[in-house]
């Protein structure tokens, strides 16, 4: 009896010890607020070391932003950045040479040092967003190059290194810029949200379960099973939604791009906030977005990436990253041509973010 007692017990054990490290997620004990910035300038020289991606830790104290904590987690031209709480894990790709970085996290918010990466030197010509959606187990990246514009889906991606290729790979007719990954629409109908770039002024849906049921690994000429163009709209950057407030926002360079001389920059930057987001997903065709965010006194000029917190009984703000060297933060209600409700000037160019909101127990 004691015999079996103690091979049942040997097995308990490694059984526990092989599991996936997001079979239990560590939860907070307090809610975070924790907002990622990558940052996409190169070193002039070996001796320059540059921290390519920031965390900003707690992101929604009211009246002002906490000063910046950073790292170098060495991509060159750092472009998508986003952190897995259940993997508790974060990935930043790199446009120069197309390697996704994994970095990790402790407690207070503390980017640490890390040397795994895996790279796609084949299908990754011109990365740019990065989301993961845990109950999938996919890392998603868009690539932007004009004669093979793609969504690229990497499986299990904690566990690559080295050289990679995607699982599977969606061919698109237009240019993807940034990522959506928590949308759903039904109990089995959750969307991947990608805002099209350039011309397009549309934000095409794709059901992960349709994706998911796909058995071929290159999926040419792609179609989206939702899609909205935005009115009025020039160049669609950012887009993030909020599943508790059934929010979708998005940024807009506008005709006027950032140029070197501040003084030749117009402030033409839009943000759009669309509320009732799930209807005006399903229903398609063009719409106009309840709120727009603009004029001089936003002091938009290139906004590129957009979040929002949205944590009951705490402060709830849209964030905004400006190509302008800008961390602009706006009450959740702003309309029109607003002042932010704080900023604080960044040191590198900014080119994507992801915000970790959670609540105990999330």
């Amino acid at each position: 009896m004691n015999r079996i007692f103690a091979l049942n017990l040997i097995i308990l054990c490694l059984w526990t010890s092989c599991k996936r490290v997001d079979d239990e997620p560590i939860y907070p004990a307090t809610p975070i607020s924790r907002l990622y910035i990558s940052f996409s300038d190169i070193a002039n020289s070996d001796t320059q070391v540059y921290q390519n991606a920031v965390v900003i830790d707690p992101a929604d104290s009211a009246g002002y932003i906490p000063a910046p904590s950073g790292a170098n987690t060495q991509p060159r031209l750092g472009m998508g950045i986003t952190y897995s709480p259940d993997l508790r894990q974060g990935f930043q790709v790199s446009r120069n040479d197309t390697t996704i970085k994994y970095f990790s996290v402790n407690d207070a918010g503390v980017i640490g040092t890390s040397t795994r990466s895996f790279k796609d030197t084949i299908h990754l010509y011109m990365p740019r967003a990065i989301r993961y959606d845990n109950k999938s187990d996919q890392l998603f990246i868009t690539n932007d190059h004009p004669d093979s514009a793609s969504l690229n889906i990497y499986y299990n991606p904690s566990r690559l290194v080295g050289q990679q290729s995607p699982r599977k790979r969606l061919k698109l007719a237009n240019l993807p810029w940034g990522i959506s990954t928590n949308m759903t629409l039904n109990t089995s109908d959750s969307l991947l949200l990608l805002s099209m770039q350039g011309n397009t002024k549309e934000i095409w849906g794709f059901a992960l379960k349709d994706i998911a049921s796909i058995q071929d690994t290159f999926i040419n000429n792609a179609k989206p099973n939702y899609t909205i163009t935005i009115a009025g709209a020039n160049d669609i950057r950012g887009i993030t939604y909020s599943p508790r407030l059934d929010i979708l926002v998005l940024s807009d360079l506008g005709p006027a791009k950032l140029t070197d001389n501040p003084s030749n920059n117009s402030v033409d930057g839009k943000i759009y906030v669309i509320e009732n987001a799930k209807q005006a997903i399903m229903a398609g065709g063009t719409i106009t977005p309840t709120r727009i965010i603009t004029g001089a006194a936003t002091g938009l000029v290139d906004p590129i990436d957009v979040a929002i917190t949205d944590l009951p009984n705490r402060n709830q703000f849209i964030y905004v990253i400006d190509r302008a060297r800008r961390l602009i933060r706006f009450a959740l209600d702003a309309n029109g041509n607003i002042e932010p409700e704080t900023s604080r000037a960044l040191s590198l160019t900014p080119e994507f973010m992801y915000l970790d909101s959670r609540g105990p127990n999330e």
